[in-house]
């Protein structure tokens, strides 16, 4: 079987995003640390080989896409969602004006978001979009899709077999964040979650816990390593005290790289067998968010070393 890697790429900051409201199809241009964002991303992976390149076709994404230094298609399947009139709004604006539609979203009822798309909508328009890759590299090799993060969540929900279960157990993407993926024939590999390594500090933007989260940081040591490390027994009991020691925190628990792989994998709650999470080098780590209600991986497999 042919081997396809794809790495898809979150857009940087756009103005929207800075003024924390909803854009979904709106064409919001970056914002000044958008910008900046985009020069450090070029500094990572300008020039890099790609057998295809594409972007959605929405300006922040296609800014973004500059990043490569190759030429590349501008392609509207992989554009943010629709989400109508919502767009311009902040949630707090959006629970206000339309709580029919915040009920339907609670309960996980279908529904065409401010009018927008739904959901369903989306899934058929990115996995044909997917396929589209997969059919035009049929001897595989490489291919960067810069796009939006609705729908690279929707992809990997796919791809893990979640769809159904949300929160999806892999969100919140980052602004430039990568997640790539290998195929090789019906099996899937997660090599890499939102990693966002090629951004200094002053232009990354890490989650910040609510009072009810909990950060556990999974830190993958290298096999063999005299270090000390929790020990796959004991990582349920690591995160159980975590959670129980003062939410809105950060605690991290170290392990070998499969350790960490293995636990990565019972987090996303993957159905399909087909997926599976590659160990990640010895120094690399995930970050994974807890609460009462659900458990979410926030990347995984990210350099601890930042440029």
């Amino acid at each position: 079987m042919s081997v396809l890697e794809v790495c898809f790429v979150r857009h940087a900051q756009s103005v929207s995003n800075a003024a924390g409201v909803w854009q979904g199809q709106g064409d919001s241009p970056l914002s000044e640390l958008g910008e900046s964002q985009v020069d450090a991303l070029r500094a990572a992976i300008g020039g890099q080989h790609a057998d295809l390149a594409l972007s959605s076709d929405l300006s922040r994404a296609a800014s973004t896409a500059l990043a490569l230094g190759a030429p590349l298609e501008h392609d509207p399947s992989w554009r943010e969602i629709d989400v109508g009139d919502w767009e311009g709004l902040t949630m707090e604006q959006v629970i206000e004006r339309f709580p029919e539609q915040i009920e339907a979203l609670r309960e996980r009822r279908t529904f065409e978001i401010g009018g927008g798309e739904s959901w369903p909508e989306v899934f058929a328009r990115a996995d044909s979009a997917l396929a589209s890759i997969r059919e035009r590299l049929p001897g595989g090799g490489r291919a960067v899709v810069f796009t939006h993060g609705g729908i690279i969540a929707a992809i990997l929900a796919g791809l893990l077999g979640v769809r159904e279960s949300f929160p999806w157990p892999l969100g919140r993407m980052r602004n430039t964040g990568r997640t790539t993926l290998r195929f090789d024939g019906p099996s899937v590999e997660l090599l890499a979650h939102n990693d966002d390594s090629h951004l200094p500090e002053p232009l990354r933007q890490p989650y910040e816990p609510r009072p009810d989260q909990v950060i556990v940081r999974l830190e993958a040591l290298s096999e063999g390593s005299d270090a000390s490390h929790t020990g796959t027994a004991d990582f349920n009991s690591a995160i159980k005290s975590a959670r129980n020691t003062g939410a809105g925190g950060v605690v991290s628990v170290s392990g070998t790289a499969r350790e960490i792989a293995e636990l990565a994998q019972a987090a996303s709650g993957a159905s399909s067998r087909d997926f599976r999470f590659i160990a990640p080098t010895a120094g690399a780590s995930a970050e994974l968010l807890i609460s009462d209600e659900h458990q979410m991986l926030l990347d995984y497999a990210r350099p601890t070393f930042q440029i």
